[in-house]
């Protein structure tokens, strides 16, 4: 008995090595992951083409934003219509 008992902790500690090993590798790995930085989204809804309008349709971002980023890019977005009436007000017709 103490033979088996011996040979199971002995299963259980090279379970844990293995387990240790395998934990630090994913460390390492998540380490090495780079963040991804989106520059721009440009929305083009006026190029959509609606024949039945069913159910919900959603555009723009999803998941998780800060308020700051989400303030900064409806001020982008806000500026980027003033330029626009700007530009077609200026328009000669």
């Amino acid at each position: 008995m103490d033979q088996d008992l011996y040979h199971i902790l002995q299963q259980l500690q090279q379970q844990i090595i293995e387990l240790q090993h395998e934990n630090q590798s994913l460390k390492e790995a998540l380490s090495n992951i780079k963040p991804v930085n989106i520059e721009n989204i440009n929305y083009k809804i006026q190029e959509l083409h609606v024949k039945e309008l069913k159910g919900t349709l959603n555009i723009g971002l999803t998941g998780e934003a800060h308020l700051e980023d989400m303030e900064t890019i409806i001020d982008e977005i806000q500026q980027e219509g003033i330029h626009q009436q700007h530009q077609t007000q200026d328009e000669p017709e």
